[in-house]
């Protein structure tokens, strides 16, 4: 007889199966096609035995976007380890500039960019469902969201390391940040593509994600500057 902790085991096994196949199924025909059928039968198990997984489509959903906010949560330990705005000295120019904003921006969409590689149906069901027709997973997904943004702040406003602007700007910039390469990175990598793949097109795809991030924080930065030098 199996014991307590392997039945568990089998469970959360099982539980991880069935969402394998939605995330699956979403990759071909969006989430809003899934149904409790498609996804057991996709899994290997009878449809009343999902039911013994979670109570509905959504809950399962709702586990998925947890699982997503976690490899996210990664990416951005991985950004902090990367991320550091070199000082900029009065009278530098646009280059040095530049070059001081490209030690946020390029570490930023890289470790997004290997984050997306290693769960690309993960990560697409996430930002594609941001604005979805399922309620559970835009609340789930706004509130992950909303964390996320938070701890961008935290990384954009480190002394020494961070950009130096005004919390209330960190703010916008984060939520736009996060906007921006998601959707850079998912409109050039495809979630059904093969590891490979995805690897091949990351080295050539990321410097045109890289462009928008840099021109954004450089405008920000010009702009508390002019601030800082009319007050």
């Amino acid at each position: 007889m199996a014991s307590r902790n392997e039945a568990k085991q089998q469970k959360e096994k099982t539980s991880q199966a069935l969402i394998e196949s939605a995330l699956e199924l979403c990759a071909e025909q969006g989430y809003a096609s899934l149904s409790l059928r498609s996804v057991a039968r996709k899994a290997g198990i009878a449809p009343t035995s999902f039911y013994r997984h979670f109570r509905e489509i959504d809950e399962m959903g709702v586990a998925m976007v947890e699982q997503a906010k976690e490899a996210l949560d990664g990416w951005l330990a991985q950004a902090r380890k990367q991320m550091a705005f070199s000082g900029l000295k009065p009278g530098d120019g646009s280059q040095k500039q530049l070059t001081a904003i490209e030690c946020l921006t390029r570490p930023f969409v890289k470790t997004f960019a290997d984050a997306y590689r290693q769960t690309p149906r993960l990560l697409h069901l996430f930002f594609q469902e941001r604005t979805g027709s399922a309620d559970a997973l835009r609340a789930a997904i706004g509130d992950a969201i909303s964390a996320l943004i938070q701890d961008l702040v935290e990384i954009l406003k480190r002394p020494g390391k961070g950009l130096p602007c005004s919390t209330q700007t960190l703010g916008l910039l984060s939520e736009t940040m996060i906007t921006l390469v998601s959707r850079g990175v998912m409109e050039r990598f495809s979630p059904s593509g093969t590891p490979q793949e995805t690897l091949r097109a990351a080295a050539n795809l990321i410097e045109p994600v890289i462009q928008p991030l840099t021109l954004l924080l450089l405008g920000a930065l010009t702009l508390e500057q002019t601030k800082q030098e009319q007050e």
